[in-house]
């Protein structure tokens, strides 16, 4: 090692989503989404939680999302404006910045094995997917009304809401307090330039509306058009500086979350030592100084590619390569040694071409049941667990 640098602080929060999973009875195993799962019914079995009174967490304007975990899925609203009920595609766990990966691992673990309890009570479960198997579609259920309609207009966070609500991933949110707003921005353009050759180490999406798909990820080929990979959080007196030079950026709801790096664009993971790597990949992708390439605007074309067919596809394969090696560099020079390591998974799936998708698609499994706290370090040989529709 040459050159060793002192590695910079990072704060790290994670968000995980879930689809729930029918634990007893006749309809054991099969999966819960929002034409099967009551508004009212969750809310009051999830009311009760952990991280409530944590400053440190937005709160949405409903007050639905707060806390460590909330109800995930699409707001719906009357006509005058007040609002109705959510169409609920799962659960989403959040977890407070923490001093490193390992912490932030950590506590997302401890808050799900919180949540899974509660879940069990009431007979229900937690289940990883990147998408909805069963569903080809989210309709508007009853149609939107001119209230919504103009909200979802002049509101750009609702679009592709009908994308959103069958998709699911974890929300990687990295932040350096000592960068400035300049170098978070170009942590972000970079991020958002690598996002296409990174993704396939997430793919677990070769399902939808019920069959195999001809691909690898369905969740990156339908959202990369619609929805941000990258988002960068600054002060308010910061935006009106930055709005000219990046669509990237958005205004931070609280001031600790001034400098908040949010990438959104992996599947959901079937393990911890997966969630792991990714984690790690993309702190040492934003401390690499020999990575170039920039970018505001999503690479469609390169996604979808690399949804078909992952590092079967040479320049997704030799893009990957290029930052993995540069991301390991970064951690090895700033002396991160467990970061180095934890990238192995990551080196694995590169050296024998394969994805997470590649195994579910083996084994004709449609989602990992349970969460990450009991899943196997191993993602290519835990059991298969197959899926009945539960209408």
């Amino acid at each position: 090692m040459t050159d060793l640098v002192t590695m910079p602080p990072v704060k790290c929060g994670i968000e995980f989503e879930y689809m729930l999973v029918d634990r007893h009875g006749p309809q054991a195993g099969c999966l819960r989404d929002f034409t099967n799962l009551d508004f009212t019914h969750i809310s009051q079995i999830l009311e009760d939680k952990p991280g409530r009174e944590d400053g440190q967490l937005a709160t949405g304007d409903m007050g639905v999302r707060s806390g460590y975990w909330y109800i995930e899925g699409d707001e719906r609203f009357h006509a005058d404006g007040s609002f109705n009920t959510f169409a609920v595609k799962g659960v989403e766990i959040r977890t407070p910045p923490e001093d490193s990966v390992e912490a932030a691992v950590a506590r997302l673990l401890e808050i799900e094995r919180q949540l899974a309890q509660r879940l069990e009570l009431h007979g229900f479960g937690l289940a990883i997917t990147a998408l909805n198997p069963l569903r080809a579609s989210y309709d508007y259920s009853p149609p939107l009304n001119d209230f919504e309609k103009k909200l979802r207009a002049e509101d750009h966070e609702y679009d592709g809401t009908d994308i959103s609500t069958l998709t699911y991933g974890p929300d990687i949110n990295l932040s350096l307090p000592e960068w400035d707003m300049w170098h978070n921005l170009d942590a972000a353009r970079k991020l958002n330039y690598y996002a296409p050759y990174i993704v396939p180490f997430s793919f677990g999406s070769p399902f939808f509306a019920g069959a195999p798909w001809h691909g690898l990820s369905r969740r990156t080929w339908m959202r990369c058009e619609i929805r941000p990979a990258v988002k960068l959080f600054l002060e308010p007196e910061e935006l009106p500086i930055m709005a000219d030079y990046s669509v990237l950026v958005r205004p931070a709801r609280l001031a600790r979350e001034a400098g908040r790096i949010e990438f959104k664009a992996f599947d959901a993971m079937p393990s911890v030592e997966l969630l792991t790597a990714c984690s790690y990949l993309l702190v040492g992708m934003c401390l690499s100084k020999t990575l170039r390439g920039r970018s505001e605007v999503s690479n469609v074309a390169l996604y979808q590619r690399a949804a078909l067919t992952g590092f079967a596809d040479d320049d997704i394969h030799a893009g990957a390569r290029t930052v993995l090696e540069a991301a390991c560099n970064a951690l090895d020079r700033v002396g991160n040694a467990r970061a180095v390591a934890a990238l192995a998974p990551l080196e694995r799936m590169l050296a024998e071409r394969t994805t997470p998708a590649h195994a579910m698609r083996a084994e004709d499994r449609m989602f990992h049941s349970g969460g990450l706290a009991g899943s196997r370090t191993d993602t290519h040989d835990s059991p298969a667990f197959r899926v009945a529709a539960a209408d």
